[in-house]
């Protein structure tokens, strides 16, 4: 207990057995404490020069002045988002107030405002509220604080505490950083992990770099792009784990991305409404989903385009930097190629793409065909007309002119690969069942067979331009006529896959023929499939007695036509004749993927296996009998069978340097057929109402652009781990 006689200032107390503290300095103070308070985890002080920390959840009556004048008035200080207000409570039953943010002595004088209005003085704040008492102080300071629960608490207190203790342990961590490691490591606490009952927290000790998020966000776009993960699906992987980025983020980081390729690449809408044409069925669909069918036959009538120079422009620096191209020999070989997808039986889904030859490691990638066109609608010579025209345009420029890229004044040579029909479209020509079936020669249904002349291209694109119908089957003008046709070449996927076809077409047939085909063989024929791990079915079609069966995808017809055993359905002198012609194939096959194959030795071992193909049954004139089994007839022979026979070899010789595997459209076929399978269904929004019929086609050239700036601006797809460590 403090002396009165003490020199000032000093307390008089017996705190906290009593309440009542007595404070004389150059006023005399009488305070009753009614709540201690606490100091929180991150206190605030006063002023100059005493700096008195400022406690919280703290109240106290305060009594001053002659006995005659004296009041007696209750202060308040509680913290608000770390920072202390000042309460005072003041009248005969406290029912008015004053508050302040500032300080305690701005809160004073604003009391004095009311209570003093007179005088212009205002006595000092600190007293008032006994922020200078030292045996409260004291105290505070020497007894534990009884901390309230954590589910007590607010939220804005749980969140402080967290920070205060944050503090402490980076404090401590780098008091400690000098037991463990050099001076000259950089040792930096990045982040803090605890959890309080069930509630997890999650703290970091530095700002955000910028940068860094921005390039983790892109990465994460980046793998929901190549993957097609659904932003709903990763809303669900993201609120499993919490360390991923919000899926909103990600969605404007795509939305920046679309901006920026936007100006470098802009996607340009064609109205094909004009050219639309109802025609009869297609051939066997590619795509059978009934919803995708549904919406791409939505969306027919509009069509996008991409300036081809545009996405030059963009690429060409990076394939110069991958030392694909050589500025010192500035000559691009440029490859268009086009696919349309069967979806359903009424509509196909157009893709036009450009790709570089001179990247010809690459071309079996479906992400190095870039695409230029894109519609569904109808494949035919009006409506690629229309939809190609910018495209042409462009393509002429770049073989008359070349173009200029960062001061290279690029060359460019065109070629062209696609199937059949797109490219007897393109060059406006007869259908493959016409009498005049070959783009490249002039040979007829009729002379199909005739091994006495030698068939070769003889037709020229410069004649076409002056007169474009000069060779008999040519309807129109070529669309690409700045391509010469020795650079319009065959797709080697589709020589494989309709040649297959053929000679599985012809087997059957020759089952029926003997009137076997029943389901004993049909039965044998499923069995064998099933041996070659091919799913494979017969069923009747409706309101005939005719039979279809499962189309087979491309590596499935090279199995069976490498490994199905014939002698289950013939004799063996007959399967073993047919099994001959089939391995021919196979074996030209393989020649024709080799770049290093001898053309002319193509040449001669096509020829063998085409006399084979049209090999005479011998029969004996005397007896009737056969004394050696043939094989086909001229009439069997496909445009393909022509084309691998007669003009392959050509187009091997022609094209040595690059090879056949460079014109295969099996990159741009599986490119469009899961954009169509993905983006098609993915547009479907609003309990299955299609919202806008170039939405999926604007997602799909948007998607695309957004793989390009992720390539060309070497977006990471992975990022070093850390080092996990598991403490007991």
């Amino acid at each position: 207990m403090s002396n009165s006689k003490q020199q000032k200032p000093f307390e008089k107390e017996n705190y906290p057995i009593s309440s009542e503290i007595i404070y004389y300095g150059d006023r005399k103070f009488t305070y009753v404490v009614i709540q201690e308070g606490t100091y929180p985890p991150t206190v605030n002080h006063t002023e100059a020069p005493n700096y008195f920390p400022i406690p919280d959840n703290y109240i106290i009556k305060t009594t001053w002045g002659q006995a005659s004048r004296s009041r007696t008035i209750q202060y308040s200080i509680y913290y608000a988002e770390e920072k202390p207000h000042y309460l005072i409570c003041f009248g005969d039953n406290l029912q008015y107030q004053v508050v302040s943010a500032q300080s305690p002595f701005d809160a004073s004088v604003e009391l004095h405002k009311i209570i003093t209005p007179d005088k212009k003085t205002a006595v000092s704040g600190v007293y008032l509220f006994g922020l200078q008492l030292k045996c409260i102080d004291r105290y505070r300071k020497g007894r534990p604080r009884e901390l309230k629960l954590h589910e007590e608490l607010s939220k804005t207190t749980q969140i402080k505490r967290a920070k205060g203790l944050e503090k402490k342990e980076q404090i401590h961590f780098e008091n400690s950083i000098k037991n463990f490691y050099n001076p000259k490591d950089r040792v930096v606490l990045r982040t803090l992990d605890f959890t309080i009952e069930n509630k997890e927290y999650h703290v970091t000790f530095e700002d955000d770099d910028s940068v860094k998020k921005k390039q983790k966000l892109q990465s994460m776009a980046y793998v929901q792009d190549i993957e097609n993960i659904p932003s709903n699906a990763y809303r669900h992987l993201a609120a499993v784990e919490s360390t991923l980025p919000r899926e909103y983020a990600i969605s404007q980081t795509r939305q920046e991305i679309n901006a920026c390729m936007g100006e470098l690449i802009p996607i340009n809408f064609i109205d094909l409404n004009s050219t639309i044409v109802q025609e009869g069925p297609l051939e066997e669909p590619d795509i059978t989903d009934t919803l995708i069918i549904e919406q791409v036959v939505s969306a027919t009538g509009k069509g996008a385009y991409q300036s081809v120079k545009k996405i030059l422009e963009y690429i060409i620096p990076s394939y110069i930097k991958k030392g694909v191209l050589d500025p010192a020999i500035p000559t691009i070989h440029l490859r268009i190629s086009g696919d349309g997808r069967n979806v359903g039986r009424k509509v196909k889904h157009v893709m036009i793409t450009v790709a570089l030859l001179d990247d010809s490691m690459n071309l079996f990638k479906p992400d190095c065909h870039y695409t230029t066109v894109l519609f569904p609608g109808t494949e035919n010579y009006p409506t690629l007309t229309v939809a190609v025209n910018a495209l042409i345009q462009e393509l002429q420029e770049l073989s008359n002119n070349g173009m200029i890229i960062n001061n290279i004044l690029w060359n460019f040579e065109l070629f062209f690969s696609s199937d059949w029909k797109f490219l007897a479209n393109c060059l406006g020509f007869n259908a493959a069942n016409s009498n005049y079936f070959c783009p490249w020669c002039e040979i007829t249904k009729n002379q199909r067979g005739n091994g006495q002349v030698d068939w070769v291209i003889s037709k020229s694109m410069s004649i076409l331009n002056e007169n474009p119908i000069a060779y008999p089957g040519h309807k129109l003008p070529p669309l690409f006529n700045m391509i010469s046709l020795k650079n319009h070449v065959p797709d080697k996927l589709h020589i494989m896959l309709r040649i297959t076809d053929r000679l599985w077409e012809l087997v059957l047939q020759e089952i029926k023929n003997e009137g076997l085909f029943n389901d004993i063989s049909r039965n044998i024929i499923i069995k064998e499939m099933e041996k070659l791990k091919i799913r494979f079915e017969f069923w009747k079609i409706r309101g005939t007695e005719n039979w279809d069966y499962t189309s087979l995808m491309g590596d499935d017809k090279l199995r069976v036509l490498r490994n199905f055993n014939l002698a289950k359905l013939f004799d063996p002198e007959r399967a073993a004749l047919i099994k001959s012609l089939w391995n021919g194939f196979a074996e030209l096959y393989d020649l024709l993927g080799e770049i290093k194959t001898d053309p002319q030795y193509f040449r001669l071992k096509a020829k063998v296996w085409y006399e084979l193909f049209l090999k005479k049954t011998v029969i004996d004139p005397e007896t009737n009998n056969i004394l050696e089994q043939g094989l086909y007839r001229s009439s069997d022979v496909t445009p393909y069978i022509h084309v691998l026979v007669s003009h392959v070899w050509e187009f091997m010789l022609i094209h040595k340097r690059w090879g056949l595997n460079a014109f295969s459209c099996s990159a741009v076929e599986k490119k469009n057929h899961n954009h169509v399978c993905y983006f098609f269904k993915k547009t479907l929004k609003n309990g299955g109402n299609f919202q806008n019929k170039t939405s999926a086609i604007c997602e799909i050239l948007e998607h695309e652009n957004r793989l390009l700036f992720y390539t060309q601006n070497n977006v990471s797809l992975s990022y070093p781990k850390p080092q996990n460590i598991h403490i007991l």
